[in-house]
């Protein structure tokens, strides 16, 4: 594993890394205290949130969740943060019996319009108003895993981090969920055939196979992650060497 991709010691914060320092295109990096990815902020110890604002310069808490995650387990507040919210896919249970499979869910995040609009501001965010080492972005969900994953992988594809890479940093969210992911194993073999237990971790193990699902459409449908923010996103070229400029060194 790249000694570029770890996870930051917090203590109750899950599964959070800051993206700088991820290999990008033309030899350069991401910088650092830009760009950090996590798990859900509810009941953050205040140790937590000082050490987000103060080392790792966190100004905007952007929240991908859907309302009712939010009404359970709300955002700790962080002083001096920007508080956003930008819900990344539907409330899959308004469509119970017949929901969505999580590799389907991961194409609908690219491709229904209500998530299209969510990543537009999302990234809208990232190009205008994020400053390198003065102004960092956190985004997350509830587990840092699905819905991060896909806005990490979309950004680090734009800014050229190779593709091992971002697999790499998709995968590691695994092991900060590693004792708790062994647990609902066993107790799904306790109820399932070991066929159906293992189609079953895809609701709560990162598995490759759908990032890289996505990434096919992505570019079955536009060509190019970066056509996909031109066409799909509405960012302009200049829109997006300018950002390039911003956040790699």
């Amino acid at each position: 594993m790249s000694n570029s991709v770890r996870n930051l010691p917090f203590s109750k914060l899950l599964n959070t890394r800051d993206l700088g320092g991820l290999p990008a295109m033309g030899g350069k990096h991401i910088k650092p205290q830009t760009f950090l990815r996590a798990a859900s902020l509810y009941q953050l110890p205040p140790t937590d949130g000082d050490k987000l604002v103060r080392e790792c310069k966190v100004a905007y808490d952007i929240d991908l969740r859907i309302e009712k995650e939010l009404s359970r387990q709300p955002d700790t507040p962080l002083p001096g943060v920007d508080y956003r919210h930008y819900q990344l896919r539907e409330d899959v249970m308004e469509y119970f019996p017949n929901v969505p499979s999580m590799p389907q869910m991961y194409l609908n995040m690219v491709s229904k319009e209500n998530s299209l609009g969510a990543l537009r501001n999302i990234f809208r965010l990232f190009f205008d108003e994020v400053a390198p080492g003065e102004k960092a972005a956190l985004f997350h969900c509830s587990e840092g895993k699905d819905r991060t994953g896909i806005v990490a992988a979309l950004l680090e594809d734009l800014l050229g981090v190779p593709r091992d890479i971002i697999l790499e940093d998709y995968i590691l969210s695994n092991e900060a969920f590693d004792k708790r992911n062994q647990r609902y194993y066993r107790a799904t073999r306790l109820v399932m055939r070991k066929k159906r237990a293992d189609a079953f971790r895809k609701t709560y193990e990162a598995d490759q196979s759908m990032l890289l699902d996505m990434f096919d459409f992505v570019e079955k449908n536009y060509g190019s992650t970066e056509n996909f923010f031109l066409e799909a996103l509405g960012f302009t070229q200049e829109e997006i060497d300018a950002f390039r400029d911003k956040v790699l060194a």
